[in-house]
């Protein structure tokens, strides 16, 4: 059978000039993810990811599994954390990854289209507010959407050349690279994450379109060696993969939906919350299903119009319906599992970002080629604007500062309760290096009647409002009454958008003294308020 070398729709080898270009978008989404990358502190998921690396080898796979999690990552962190005992550390990999993902994209696009298209949908995937979120945290979303688009990129290159893609593994010709890098992609983002998941369904209804267009074009040698491969690819996937899978249904005790109570349910207003994070450049609340406000509010708008017109472009093209399902599938079918339990969050389709990013720089490479220049430029501009309250916008809760607090004025015999009962994990977490723990010093517990029992025996109560993840909020003034026999805070610390600590004296203790700076203070009741007093442990907590 002969084979044609020239894969169809490809564009021909990287120049100087391409390499300068990814080189320089790289760099840009590198520096974007670097960026005060220790300015917000840890929530909730990445005080459990430092939680559970410093667990044992057996402890560490047994708490993944249980919270419905593949050990990779976990185990990959624990290793990168020997090098260095700062937490900020445990953020770099995300940065690194999301920023691979950056020239993975840039390849993809110019391989389907070219220069122009690679440069607007590395810039887009550079700049998202989003996927630069999450390259700033200590989670493996990122590390999924580099392996997903890896295997995005081989699928594209399969579908360019599928009769290569149809011989025998041992012919010369053999696309070798495209079914290696293939599996490797996939088999390493369902061995990281489940949310991968659909990524499975999404490469095999692709894998299905290419050997369909073989059997109308194409000798019957070609359509059974392609289908050959594919079976065998599935095969090797299933084998890599289902036993990991298996071992977290075992220990989910059948109630996988069950915990993710915790999701808001589906409504029009959250659909727009999570298409405008993650496909519309929009900066997303961490703990809120909210977007925050932007300083380019059309720049969704525009990027919207050009996925459309991309993909319109490419829609006959057998490369076009591979990244259409790419996009699709995983928020499609996260919306139909939504119908029966909400599943439905930003970073649970976060790489589906890439495909569309990639339809984007497609509809972009329609211009005018001398309008590209100013395209690119204005592009940068606007997107740099678009990103750059992400730095100085508190996205996630000050828990840091509360501890700081707490660990700088807590005394022996004193409670601390806390409203969310994932609190104290995130107190313990962030405790400052400089401090004695809190928990030596004083109880935390998120045990109401607990902390009311000790307050009666002569023990001064923090009370802590705010919450660690996204979830009911209960709000400060609903707290106040839920607390209300504790009497009236003899002081109320906002700490943070998030976070409020309230101090309770003893019953008939009439004085409280507040640590500001190491020096104490004495505060009379019946309130008084941070605002009132210099703040107190402001020095910096590393996250």
């Amino acid at each position: 059978m002969a084979i044609d070398n020239q894969q169809s729709g490809t564009i021909g080898k990287l120049t100087a000039s391409d390499i300068a270009w990814v080189l320089f978008v790289v760099f840009i989404g590198l520096t974007a993810r670097l960026l005060h990358i220790d300015s917000q502190p840890f929530w909730l998921d990445e005080a459990l990811t430092y939680q559970r690396i410093h667990l044992g080898l057996d402890g560490l796979i047994a708490d993944s599994f249980s919270n419905r999690h593949m050990p990779s990552y976990f185990l990959m962190l624990q290793l990168f954390s020997q090098f260095d005992s700062n937490n900020v550390w445990l953020r770099v990999p995300s940065a690194l990854f999301g920023t691979l993902s950056v020239g993975v994209v840039f390849a993809i696009a110019r391989r389907i289209a070219g220069r122009p298209a690679a440069i607007v949908a590395g810039l887009l995937m550079a700049l998202s507010p989003l996927q630069v979120q999450y390259g700033q945290e200590a989670r493996s979303y990122t590390l999924v959407t580099l392996l997903i688009t890896i295997a995005l990129w081989a699928l594209v290159r399969l579908a360019q050349n599928p009769l290569r893609a149809s011989l025998d593994i041992r012919h010369p010709q053999f696309d070798r690279c495209g079914w290696a890098l293939y599996l490797i992609g996939t088999i390493g983002a369902l061995d990281v994450l489940s949310d991968a998941a659909p990524w499975l369904l999404a490469a095999n209804v692709s894998l299905f379109l290419i050997w369909r267009g073989l059997r109308m074009e194409t000798p019957p040698e070609a359509r059974i060696g392609f289908q050959r491969n594919w079976l065998l690819s599935l095969a090797i996937i299933l084998v890599c993969c289902v036993p990991f899978y298996g071992a977290i249904l075992a220990f989910s005790d059948g109630q996988m939906l069950q915990k993710f109570d915790w999701i808001p349910p589906l409504s029009w207003q959250n659909l727009r919350v999570v298409a405008k994070s993650a496909y519309l450049m929009r900066m997303a609340a961490v703990v809120r299903f909210s977007v925050l406000p932007t300083a380019v509010p059309l720049l969704g708008l525009l990027v919207a119009i050009l996925g459309g017109i991309g993909l319109y472009r490419i829609r006959r093209r057998l490369e076009g319906r591979v990244l259409l399902l790419g996009f699709a599938v995983l928020p499609l079918l996260l919306l139909a599992i939504s119908l029966i339990k909400s599943m439905v969050l930003p970073r649970y389709i976060l790489w589906s970002a890439a495909p569309f990013f990639i339809l984007v720089g497609i509809g972009a490479a329609t211009l005018p080629r001398r309008m590209m220049p100013t395209t690119v430029i204005a592009l940068l501009l606007l997107c740099t604007v678009n990103l750059l309250p992400i730095y100085r916008t508190e996205t996630k809760p000050r828990w840091d500062k509360a501890a700081a607090a707490l660990a700088a004025n807590v005394r022996p015999g004193d409670t601390v309760f806390t409203g969310d009962s994932n609190a104290p994990t995130m107190l313990a977490v962030l405790q400052p290096k400089d401090e004695v723990p809190i928990g030596n010093t004083a109880l935390v517990t998120s045990r109401l009647d607990v902390a009311l029992e000790r307050w009666k025996q002569g023990g001064r109560v923090w009370a802590v409002n705010g919450r660690s993840a996204m979830g009911p909020r209960e709000e400060l003034d609903t707290f106040k009454t839920r607390i209300a026999a504790l009497g009236t805070p003899a002081l109320e610390i906002p700490e943070g958008k998030e976070i409020t600590i309230l101090m309770f004296d003893a019953p008939n203790n009439g004085d409280s003294t507040w640590r500001s700076n190491g020096v104490d203070s004495l505060i009379t009741p019946p309130i008084a308020t941070v605002t009132e007093i210099l703040p107190v442990s402001r020095q910096r907590i590393a996250p």
